[in-house]
Formats: C-alpha cells, structure tokens, sequence
C-alpha cells in the first residue's frame, strides 16, 4: 500500500514539475525548490488519501488520475495557482472534475451535456419536439 502512495506522490510531484515555468520554483521556493515541489505533491497526495478515508480504492487511484491530469493540462491555470500556494493542497485535493476544468472545457462539458439531453428526449436545436407520425403504425 505504501508503494502505491509513494508512486502517486512521484507522479504528483512530475505533474507540478512539468507544468510549472521554471520563474514559479524560482520565486516561490528559492530556498528549497525541488525539496518544496516533492513536499507540496506530498501534502496534495496525504489530503487525497484522507479525502478517501485512509484507503487505497478506486476512489483515491481516479482522485490522483484527476488531479495530475489538470496539473499537466497547460491550458488550465490551476497548476499556476496551486504552485503559488493561492489554492492549498486540501482545497485542491477536494476538488472534483469540473471544480478543476477550465471555463472553456465546463462551457464545453455543459453544452455537451445540454445536446445529448435534447437528443435523448427526441428534441430538435431550436428545443421543439420532433414530429412523430403516430399514425404510421396502424397502417
């Protein structure tokens, strides 16, 4: 168990390294850079696990999958912003999904969520029904 905690930890900590521009680590951990990106990964990851009730489930393995992909993500200014201490290891680690999206990917998600519910209920784009002919089947 232990080693799969340590691995989500070294995968946290790449995840930061990678999206950070190198000017972050300079001026936010001078003193200790690297030192402070592994303990920073390492509070990200410990929030998790206790998010998750001290378990290793499926839970914690898609929480950590969730997070270090939106770290990675260069689109999103969440790592930014992580990386600068503005959003605390716990508030990131609480974080679902769409807490984590970036405004253009949750207008994206929305107005997918939106068509499929229309098409699922048999709506057109201007969210009039579509004309069924009833009578067809008692011809």
């Amino acid at each position: 168990m232990e080693s799969v905690r340590r691995k989500s930890q070294d995968l946290l900590h790449k995840a930061l390294f990678e999206s950070n521009n190198n000017d972050i680590v300079t001026t936010q951990t001078e003193e200790g850079g690297e030192d402070n990106l592994q303990a920073l990964a390492k509070s990200i990851e410990n929030a998790i696990y206790e998010l998750n009730d001290g378990e290793i489930n499926n839970g914690y393995k898609e929480s950590i999958r969730s997070h270090i992909l939106n770290l990675k993500d260069r689109q999103n200014p969440l790592s930014q912003r992580v990386l600068t201490g503005e959003v605390d290891p716990m508030e990131f680690a609480s974080m679902d999904s769409a807490e984590m999206a970036t405004a253009d990917r949750r207008q994206s998600n929305e107005q997918l969520r939106r068509n499929s519910l229309q098409a699922s209920m048999g709506y057109t784009m201007d969210n009039r029904p579509r004309h069924r002919d009833l009578e067809q089947g008692n011809a």
